[in-house]
């Protein structure tokens, strides 16, 4: 797993009170119970935590695995 996504576990993790073991590339925010206004939410967090810049129009993602792709093509804040 490439270093994006194991942080993006181990916030994930925290914030959903889940399990490190219990999540993977595959797992859904769905499963995490994270509806359309939480996944806007999540990405605002995942940008102040990682200092990027991530487009309304980009965020369309549905596994743990696609928002670590799109927080490494994001475009670093200065």
């Amino acid at each position: 797993m490439s270093n994006t996504l194991n942080a993006l576990i181990e916030l994930v993790a925290e914030k959903f009170d889940k399990k490190i073991d219990e999540l993977g590339p595959d797992t859904t925010l769905e499963s995490l119970g994270v509806d359309s206004l939480g996944k806007i939410e999540l990405i605002f967090d995942l940008e102040d935590h990682f200092k990027v810049r991530i487009p309304n129009e980009d965020a369309k993602v549905d596994t743990l695995a696609e928002v670590a792709a799109l927080l490494d093509t994001a475009k670093p804040i200065n």
